[in-house]
Order: C-alpha cells, then structure tokens, then sequence
C-alpha cells in the first residue's frame, strides 16, 4: 500500500447524497482511507502515487453480495442445465472430486475474476467445503486474492446416504481459530446454511440455532422453482430476523416478501442465474424494492453464468422494466415513463450490496473516512464515449476488460487493465492444473459408470 494515493481528474460518482457526482475530481486515500473528495486536491507528499483519472469514471467498489467463488476453475462448465440438472452435474457430481488443493486454486482464481470485473467486495457462498482441509483452503484463496468479504461456511449437500446432514460442527473451529475477533484482515465469517428448502424443518432449526450460538450472520436460498414454503417455514419456527441474507428470492409469493421486509431480512438478487437456469422467470427487484427490502446484486454459479456485476445490472433493469411493462402490454397499451433508472442499479451493485452485509460504514461509497475500495472504468472507448448520463453508459455497455483500475483498502489490485501481483501468474498456473486434475477424474468416473 502507498502510504498515499491520489486518482486525478476523473468524474467521481461517490454515490454519496451529499457529495453527489464531481466531475473533474480528485480523491485523495492515505493509509488505505479516503481521506478528501473535491476538486484541485494536492498529495501531502513527495512520492505519493498519483494516477491520472481523465476520460474515466471514479466509483466505489462494487458489492457482490452472493457468490459460490470455489467455482473459479469450472467456469462455463453447465451453460446449457437449468437448476434440475446443475445438482447432479455439481452439486453432486464435480463437486465430489474436488480436494483441498482444488477447492484453494478455485477460491484463488474466483475472487481474482471478481477483481478484475471491479468488484472488491464479495459474499462467498462456501458450500463445498468437505472437511476443514477444504475450509481452510478456501479460506486461504480468499485471503491471498486480497479481496474484501464475507466467507459463510457452507457444507456439501444431502445424498442418499445422508439426506439430512449437520452444518458442519466445524464451522465453530474456523470462527475460533480464523475469527476470533470477528474480522480476519478484510474477511469476515457468516454462515451458509441449506435452509428449510433443502433439508427437514427440525435439522434447518438446529443449523440456524447452531449459527445463533456462534454469533454469525446467516445466508440461505429461497424462492427459486421447485422450493416453496421458505419464508413461511422459517416464521412458523420463530427463525426470521435482520441476521438472514436470502438468496434468489425469485419465486417469493407477496405474503413472504412482507414477511422479509417486517423482519428487516436482506436478498441477494442474482439475474442471470435466476433466469438462465429456471430459477423463475423474472428476478425479484422491483417486488423487493417497494417493499423497501435491502437488496443487492450477486453473480451466483460462475459455472453457468458470467463473473461481473455490470450483466447483472443490465439483466436486472430489462428484466424488471419487463415485467412492470407486461400488465399494460396484455392490454394493448403502451407506457410513457419507467420506473427504475441505470443509476438504481449502480446503487444496488454498490451502497445497496454493502448494506446486505452492514458495511455501509466502511465501503459502498467514496465517503472521507471510508475504506479506500474503488473501481476506475475506461470511458474512452467507442462503446464507452456517450453522449448522454455517463452512469447510464456504463451499465449499458461496460464489462470487466473497461475496469482499467481497482483498489481495495488503498492497495492497488489492477493496474492499467491488468490484475498486479506475483500471486495472479501463480493462481493461474494452480488454476489450470486443478481444471486439467478435475477433467481427468470426471473421465474416470464416467468411465468407471459405463
């Protein structure tokens, strides 16, 4: 980390109220903190790293609030299944294969995808985790990509001899030994519980006291097709509370939305998944929205969907301007005006996700005091060059290789379009030889079933 840091002349959208966007703007970090916003700053310093900002877009690091980042080296892996066929293909099938070492090189090169798609911080939905080799290991991968997040402690799913399985006990030694104080560098720990949709009602009982005891927040999956009952069940149990992240949420009837809001529950809107792989036909923003649930964008199954947050932002504003328009176009009607704008989705990819995780104090906007997590984008490309609401142009059409600069707590993760390190050539070597270790044992299982 520069002791200080000075980005130059950018447009900085702080996606703060009260500082608004500052076009030509500097933002000044010293010790990992922002530590002014305004035009014409100088560094206090001689050797401050200064970086030239005109023609880019400043903007907080994006949040992606529901990731399963062990993924990492299997991306593409199921494009074509929806949700029926991802389990035995994943869930039940590749994820069966992977050791520790793989689960390390997965978790490595995941976060780094998030990274070099601007996102700095990430709820990592750890549910391969099949021993505390495995735990540890993706604990690790984590911890070396330097990204910001949550690491929630999931286990493998239900099989047939174990339909019904604990949340691994070992969920307590991880928060002892790794979480003592609660905060590991730029990790924190949660935990990533089935939920009543994939286990019995009495074990989802005793995995949510488990988590209870241990002081964690809890995330689980909800409202996705072939689940029903989530949130009704968890009320009929006494289990609903502000420490519940839902995931997907898609298929959520009126009754459970209200039962979110009133428990101040937060959601994980994952788009792409949700309607790539049959999860429901539309993701459920604007549901979530009017009922002024907490919410923030996630990328979900990087192994059957992509790894930024900017699709998901697209995805998410045609997909809910579909579903507000589809009442007056069964009626032969036309619309004048929309409801949500590009810069509502930049707020949920950015201060909404950190609030699902209660760190709206520290990251989601470029605030002096807060941590120094930022995203620089490009826009002088031709795709990038528009003539209207800059924030409208890059949710339109940015992705990830427009993401020239990130930093996470001041230290800068990517440079002049590419991640910095001696770790990223590494995880890319890990990478690939865990991808070319996994090939050869689904072969080998196959082949063994023939």
């Amino acid at each position: 980390m520069a002791r200080e840091l000075l980005l130059k002349g950018g447009l900085v959208v702080t996606v703060d109220e009260a500082l608004g966007d500052l076009p030509d703007a500097d933002v000044l970090i010293r010790e990992g903190v922002i530590v002014a916003v305004a035009p014409g700053l100088s560094a206090s310093i001689s050797d401050a790293d200064v970086i030239d900002c005109k023609g880019r877009l400043v903007l907080p690091g994006l949040v992606d609030t529901h990731r399963h980042v062990w993924q990492g080296a299997i991306g593409a892996f199921t494009p074509q299944m929806t949700g029926v066929g991802y389990g035995p293909a994943v869930l039940t099938g590749i994820s069966t294969r992977y050791e520790p070492a793989d689960i390390y090189a997965g978790a490595l090169w995941g976060a780094l995808q998030a990274l070099d798609a601007g996102i700095t911080t990430i709820a990592d939905w750890a549910h391969n985790l099949r021993s505390a080799d495995h735990a540890d290991a993706n604990l690790r991968g984590l911890q070396e990509s330097r990204i910001r997040g949550y690491f929630l402690y999931g286990g493998p799913g239900p099989t047939s001899e174990a339909p019904n399985p604990p949340h691994p006990l070992d969920a307590r030694r991880m928060r002892d030994e790794h979480f003592p104080t609660g905060v590991n560098g730029r990790l924190r720990m949660g935990m990533a519980l089935r939920g009543p949709c994939f286990t019995s009602a009495e074990r989802n009982a005793e995995d949510f006291k488990f988590a209870r005891e241990l002081g964690l927040p809890i995330s689980t999956h909800v409202g996705m097709a072939g689940t029903s009952d989530a949130i009704t069940a968890l009320d009929r149990f006494g289990l609903l509370g502000a420490d519940v992240n839902y995931a997907h949420g898609n298929m959520l009837t009126d009754e459970e939305l209200d039962l979110i809001a009133a428990s101040r529950g937060t959601l994980s809107l994952t788009p792409s998944t949700d309607m790539l792989m049959q999860f429901g036909t539309f993701p459920g923003t604007g549901p979530a929205l009017q009922r002024g649930i907490v919410c923030g964008f996630g990328v979900d199954t990087i192994c059957s969907c992509g790894t930024d947050l900017f699709s998901e932002m697209r995805l998410a504003l045609a997909a809910e301007r579909s579903r507000a328009n589809a009442p007056a176009l069964a009626r032969g009607e036309q619309v004048a005006t929309v409801a949500l704008h590009q810069r509502d989705m930049l707020h949920l990819a950015t201060i909404e996700g950190a609030r699902v995780w209660n760190l709206q104090d520290e990251i989601g906007s470029l605030t002096p005091g807060k941590q120094a997590d930022v995203t620089i984008i490009d826009m002088r490309s031709p795709h990038l060059d528009g003539y209207g609401d800059v924030i409208a142009t890059m949710v339109l059409g940015a992705g990830p290789a427009d993401v020239e600069t990130v930093i996470v707590g001041g230290d800068i993760l990517k440079r002049d379009g590419k991640l910095v390190g001696d770790h990223v050539g590494k995880a890319r070597e890990l990478m690939l030889a865990s991808r070319d270790r996994l090939r050869a044992r689904e072969a080998a299982a196959q082949g063994a079933g023939a």
